[in-house]
């Protein structure tokens, strides 16, 4: 089964869906098979790739709501190894119905997790909070994924985002974990940004990734243009952070596997004596 990992981070601004958007692209660009899923409902992810707002197109909402199955839903790309599943705009009485499908905490369980086999990652964009939706998609998660403005300000809520980790780790999730924290809008030559890199290697040493998201015009403008950046401008400084992003979180996953491989090896042998 793909590894689902959701981005998630209880504050706005913080490039969220950005890097959920880009990440999901350099996975693929390196023949992943990749699913994003968009858990907000301002439907962030749609806007990014210039979706329209059309019934037609299968939508998360949908899948809640038990008008789609997953498989239905899911829209394909232009990328083969890429498949997108937006929100959608939802009205007041939506927003309503939403509500009550949020406090079913085994919803994501029921209608996300048994399909998503045929990927290799389920990147999942998390609403900036961490109560609802959020909850949903952490408890069917296999790992969370930070992005961390480069300000003192972003790193307060962290954490708070730790503790509901940890709890939902301990109480129906135990394979829930970190997959990293990563900076974003980082600007190497600013006091700022200095010291929020060295704050956060302080309080998670063993939990910060080595690449950070540079701060770059270039993938604002990329939002007026309805792709990415790593579309746009591939060659852009934030677009190849982000496919060293996902080089790193392949690596990661790849040694994962290979000493969860070794354990077993190890446990065979033992039994063999």
């Amino acid at each position: 089964m793909g590894k689902i990992i959701a981005i998630a981070m209880p504050k706005g601004g913080v490039a969220k869906t950005t890097s959920a958007v880009n990440l999901s692209i350099a996975l693929a660009n390196k023949q992943k098979r990749v699913l994003l899923i968009d858990a907000d409902p301002s439907n962030q992810c749609a806007i990014a790739f210039g979706l329209p707002d059309d019934p037609e197109i299968g939508t998360l909402f949908n899948v809640l709501s038990y008008a789609q199955t997953l498989d239905e839903a899911i829209n394909t790309t232009e990328n083969p190894y890429f498949d997108i599943l937006p929100f959608k705009s939802i009205s007041y009485e939506e927003e309503l119905l939403l509500n009550e499908f949020s406090s079913d905490t085994k919803l994501f369980e029921h209608q996300i997790k048994p399909f998503v086999a045929d990927y290799d990652f389920v990147l999942i964009d998390c609403p900036p909070t961490l109560v609802g939706m959020t909850v949903n998609v952490l408890n069917i998660a296999d790992s969370v994924l930070i992005p961390v403005k480069s300000s003192m300000f972003s790193i307060v809520p962290l954490p708070k985002l730790m503790g509901r980790i940890e709890a939902i780790s301990n109480n129906g999730n135990p394979n829930l974990h970190v997959e990293g924290i990563f900076l974003t809008m980082h600007e190497i030559n600013t006091r700022a940004s200095f010291s929020a890199k060295k704050e956060l290697y302080r309080l998670y040493p063993n939990e910060m990734l080595t690449t950070a998201i540079p701060k770059n015009i270039a993938a604002e403008e990329a939002s007026f243009q309805k792709d990415p950046v790593i579309i746009v401008n591939p060659h852009a400084k934030s677009s190849k952070a982000y496919e060293q992003l996902a080089d790193e979180i392949i690596e990661r996953n790849q040694s994962m596997n290979n000493d969860t491989f070794q354990s077993f090896a190890d446990t065979d042998y033992l039994n063999d004596l």
